[in-house]
C-alpha cells in the first residue's frame, strides 16, 4: 500500500513546482506533486532570458539532474525535448506613433548569448511543463494529476491536504507552486489587498498562425540596423500605453510548429476598461499603428482570447510555519522583459539548498528559509521599478530609448554574473562555484543585488516621475538618463549606453565576447572584475566543444538515413528518451487531453491548474 506521509507536498506542477519536485527527488527527499489539471496544456511565460537560462544549466549541475539545464539552452531543449520550441537571438523592440509607420532608427535590439551557453529559447509550455512533470516522476516524486485539493489544514508538526475524492496526504512542508489562483493564499489571507506595485496593466493573449516574421515589414535602411533576425527574437511593439509581445516557435530550419504567442499588454491608466470582445478590442487597438496592423493582416488566433483584469499581486510574505511559496504564487508584476522566470529560478535554488539541510535535520522552522522572503521580494521591486518606468517612458520615443537602458543595464550585468561562475566550474570542476549562486552578493535578478546598478535604476525612476508629475519635460527625462550613463563606470563605454543613436547594444558572439570580457578585467572594481570575467580558453574550448556536438548530431542522423535505405533491421529499439523513461511512481498517469481542455479564464504565470474547485 502506498504512504500517504511525505516530507514535501508540491501544489502545482508547472514549470517551477515540477521542476523542484525533481531536484527534491533526486536528493532523496520524499516529495508529493499534486496537479488539479492535467498536462500537457496551454500557458504562457514562454521566452527565456540569459540570466535565466544560465542558471538553469547551474541548478542542473548543482543537484544532479542534467534534464533542467536543457530548458536552459535552445539546441539542446531542440534536441532532447522538443522541435515545437523556438529560438531567441535578441530582444527586439519597434516604437509606434498612431497613425504612422515604424520609423527605421526607432528599432532597439539587445542580443541574447551565443553558443557555447546560447541561444535564448521560446518555450511551448505544453511540452517543456509535461516534460518536466514527466522528469520528477523519473527522479522518484509521487505524481498525482487531476487531483484538487478542497482542504489544507496547518498543524504544529504537518500539514493535512484533503483532495476532492476524499484521500488524504500529509507532510512536514507544503511548497506552494499554484501561481496566482492560490487557495493558501485566500486561506491564509497573504495576498496583500492593493498590490504593492507601480505597475498597472492587464492582458489580452492567445496562440495564432499566419503572423509573418516581423523582419518583411522593414526596408533595407531598416534591416541594415540589427544585429540579428527580428523573426529569432522576442519581438515587442511598443507604443504610449501598452505593449505587445510576439513569440514566434516556428523560426529555425528544425522547427514544426507553426504557432506563435501573441499577447497585448495595457497600461490600466490609459485603457482602463475593456471594450468588446478580447478579439475586437486587439484589432481596434493595432489598428492605430498602421506598422503593427501590416505585421497581423493574415495572422488568425488558433483558440481563444484569454483576457484579464488587473494582473499584479503582491504578498509580503513568502514564509509561514510549516509553507513557503514560490514567487508566482506570492506576486506577479508584468510580462515585460521576461524576468519572471528568473526570480522563480533564483528562488527555487535558494529553496532546494536550504530545504535539503531542513530535511537532514528535521527543522523546518521559519527563520531556516527567511531569505528566500528576503530576496524575492527584492527582485520583485526591483523588477517592478524597471517595468514601471517602462510604461512610464512608453509616451515618447526618446524616454523609451533612455529608459530601456536601465534594463539593458540590469540583464547585463544579472546575465555575467552566473556565467563567470558556469565557465569558471567547466575549467576546474570545482563545485564551491555552484554554491556561490546562493551568496547574498549574488543572489538578484536583473542586478538587484548590485549596489550602483539599483542606484542608476533609482535615479532614472526619479526623473520619469518628475515627467508624469509635470516637473520637467519628458525630453529633459531622456537628457537626464543618458546623461547618468555617461558618467556610469562600471559599463563599458563602447556599448554606447549613453548614446541614444547607439539602439543595438550588444552581441555576444566570441570575438565581441572576449572583448567584454577583457574590459572588465582591467576596469572597473573588484566587484566587477569578480562578476564579469571568466578564463576565455576554457569559454573557447567550450565552442568548440559545442560544434563538435553538433556535427555529431548531423552525422547521426545522415547515417540513419542512409542505413534505412538498404536495411530493414535496426537497433534503435533499444534508444529510450533517459527523462521520460516510466517509473512506478506515476499513481496517476496523464490522459488524453482534448483541445482547449482546462481553458485559462484568467491570466496565470505559474501555469497551474491547482486551486480549490
Amino acid at each position: 500500500m502506498l504512504s500517504n506521509r511525505f516530507d514535501v507536498a508540491i501544489l502545482g506542477s508547472g514549470i517551477g513546482g515540477s521542476m523542484l519536485a525533481s531536484i527534491l527527488a533526486k536528493q532523496g527527499v520524499s516529495t508529493l506533486l499534486l496537479e488539479g489539471a492535467s498536462h500537457p496544456r496551454f500557458t504562457i511565460g514562454e521566452s527565456l532570458i540569459p540570466e535565466t537560462g544560465l542558471r538553469l544549466r547551474i541548478v542542473a549541475e548543482k543537484y544532479g539532474v542534467p534534464e533542467i539545464g536543457w530548458i536552459g539552452t535552445f539546441h539542446k531543449l531542440r534536441n532532447h525535448v522538443s522541435s515545437n520550441c523556438g529560438v531567441k537571438r535578441s530582444f527586439g523592440f519597434m516604437y509606434h506613433r498612431a497613425g504612422e509607420e515604424n520609423r527605421p532608427d526607432e528599432i532597439n535590439q539587445f542580443g541574447t548569448l551565443a553558443p557555447p551557453v546560447g541561444p535564448d529559447s521560446h518555450l511551448f509550455r505544453q511540452d517543456t511543463d509535461a516534460f518536466l512533470a514527466a522528469l520528477s516522476v523519473k527522479y522518484g516524486a509521487t505524481f498525482h494529476s487531476q487531483t484538487r485539493v478542497s482542504e489544507i489544514k496547518f498543524g504544529d508538526d504537518e500539514v493535512e491536504l484533503r483532495a476532492e475524492s476524499g484521500q488524504t496526504y500529509r507532510a512536514k512542508l507544503l511548497i506552494d507552486a499554484s501561481g496566482m489562483r492560490s487557495m493558501v493564499s485566500d486561506q491564509l489571507g497573504l495576498r496583500d489587498e492593493v498590490p504593492r506595485f507601480r505597475t498597472d496593466t492587464r492582458a489580452l493573449y492567445t496562440h495564432m498562425v499566419g503572423l509573418r516574421s516581423a523582419d518583411l515589414l522593414l526596408d533595407s535602411r531598416g534591416r541594415s540596423r540589427l544585429i540579428s533576425p527580428l523573426g529569432q527574437s522576442t519581438m515587442h511593439h511598443v507604443f504610449d500605453g501598452g505593449w505587445m509581445w510576439v513569440i514566434p516557435f516556428g523560426n529555425h530550419r528544425d522547427a514544426t510548429n507553426p504557432l506563435t504567442s501573441v499577447g497585448l499588454m495595457l497600461d490600466r491608466r490609459k485603457h482602463p476598461e475593456p471594450q468588446g470582445t478580447p478579439e475586437q478590442e486587439f484589432r481596434r487597438i493595432i489598428s492605430a499603428y498602421p506598422t503593427v496592423a501590416r505585421h497581423f493582416a493574415e495572422a488568425e488566433a488558433v483558440r481563444p482570447w484569454v483576457r484579464s483584469g488587473r494582473i499584479q499581486y503582491s504578498s509580503p510574505h513568502l514564509i509561514a510555519p510549516r509553507l513557503i511559496q514560490l514567487p508566482h504564487a506570492a506576486a506577479f508584476v508584468d510580462p515585460l522583459y521576461s524576468s519572471g522566470m528568473s526570480v522563480l529560478i533564483v528562488a527555487i535554488d535558494l529553496i532546494a539548498e536550504a530545504l535539503l539541510k531542513a530535511v537532514a535535520d528535521d527543522d523546518y522552522s521559519m527563520e531556516r528559509f527567511q531569505f528566500v522572503e528576503d530576496v524575492v521580494n527584492r527582485g520583485f521591486d526591483h523588477y517592478d521599478a524597471i517595468v514601471s518606468g517602462a510604461f512610464d517612458s512608453f509616451a515618447s520615443y526618446d524616454t523609451w530609448n533612455a529608459w530601456n537602458r536601465n534594463w539593458v543595464m540590469g540583464s547585463l550585468l544579472g546575465t555575467f554574473g552566473p556565467l563567470s561562475l558556469w565557465v569558471r566550474y567547466h575549467k576546474t570542476k570545482d563545485r564551491s562555484y555552484l554554491m556561490k549562486t546562493t551568496e547574498p552578493s549574488r543572489m538578484g535578478v536583473l542586478g538587484s543585488h548590485l549596489p550602483g546598478v539599483v542606484d542608476v535604476v533609482r535615479a532614472s525612476r526619479a526623473d520619469m516621475e518628475a515627467a508624469v508629475d509635470g516637473e520637467i519635460t519628458h525630453a529633459e527625462a531622456s537628457e537626464r538618463i543618458f546623461a547618468r550613463f555617461r558618467q556610469v563606470d562600471f559599463l563599458p563605454p563602447y556599448m554606447g549606453f549613453g548614446d541614444p543613436g547607439k539602439t543595438a547594444t550588444a552581441t555576444f558572439t566570441l570575438i565581441p565576447g572576449a572583448r567584454h570580457v577583457m574590459w572588465y578585467r582591467s576596469h572597473g572594481d573588484a566587484t566587477y572584475r569578480e562578476n564579469c570575467t571568466f578564463p576565455l580558453l576554457t569559454y573557447a574550448r567550450d565552442g568548440a566543444g559545442f560544434v563538435l556536438d553538433e556535427t555529431r548530431q548531423a552525422w547521426r542522423r545522415g547515417f540513419s538515413a542512409l542505413r534505412d535505405v538498404f536495411f530493414a533491421d535496426n537497433g534503435d529499439w533499444r534508444h529510450t528518451a533517459p527523462a521520460l523513461d516510466a517509473h512506478p511512481h506515476l499513481v496517476t498517469p496523464i490522459p488524453p487531453v482534448t483541445p482547449f481542455a482546462d481553458e485559462p479564464t484568467e491570466f496565470d504565470p505559474a501555469g497551474s491548474s491547482q486551486s480549490v474547485a
